[in-house]
């Protein structure tokens, strides 16, 4: 089945220093286009540098981030924003997509202020739809809706915890959620 999309998504994943935007730091971004044909382009991973960095250990256990390493590739907070609004011009004033994604816009409203005049308001996040799609039928309830299940399951090849590597799991879940609805729309031949 050819997908087609109304519009372009950014697909969008952070990597943060704990859980808690007010005390722990945005660490990288990375984002996604996936455009109106379900190809999936422009990968941009961007690391956020700070003049301090109170981290979680176990939080940097998970994405494997070596926060000195990290410290010398980074980029300032207003570099990372400006490559951000960069990046999304070159699409044009589109959705966002992310995965859980209230989570990462509570590290990224701080980021960019002015995220909705950069971004539409709204956004897709495929937690939500897949469970969705589970409540529906659509999908099997045997299947969990982290992305590890989700990508397992639509055999998407997938290394958890790094911000790029999740936006594209991402968009490549969402193509899979839509085939499935899709699907089931198809007239039978």
């Amino acid at each position: 089945m050819s997908l087609t999309l109304r519009q372009p998504i950014i697909f969008l994943d952070v990597e943060t220093g704990g859980r808690d935007p007010a005390r722990h730091p945005l660490l990288t971004v990375g984002a996604v286009t996936l455009g109106e044909d379900g190809q999936i382009s422009r990968p941009i991973h961007l690391l956020v540098k700070h003049r301090e960095y109170c981290v979680e250990p176990g939080a940097l256990e998970v994405t494997g981030i070596d926060i000195l390493e990290h410290d010398r590739a980074a980029q300032p907070p207003e570099a990372v924003a400006d490559a951000l609004r960069e990046y999304a011009a070159g699409v044009g004033r589109v959705m966002l997509g992310g995965h859980n994604f209230n989570f990462d816009l509570r590290f990224l409203r701080p980021l960019l202020p002015d995220l909705r005049k950069v971004f539409r308001s709204g956004h897709v996040d495929t937690k939500l739809t897949a469970q969705f799609l589970i409540h529906a039928g659509v999908l099997p309830h045997g299947v969990g809706t982290p992305l590890s299940q989700l990508t397992e399951h639509f055999r998407i090849e997938y290394a958890a915890h790094n911000a790029l590597e999740d936006a594209t799991a991402t968009a490549k879940v969402y193509v899979e959620l839509l085939r499935l609805v899709g699907a089931g729309n198809e007239a039978p031949a």
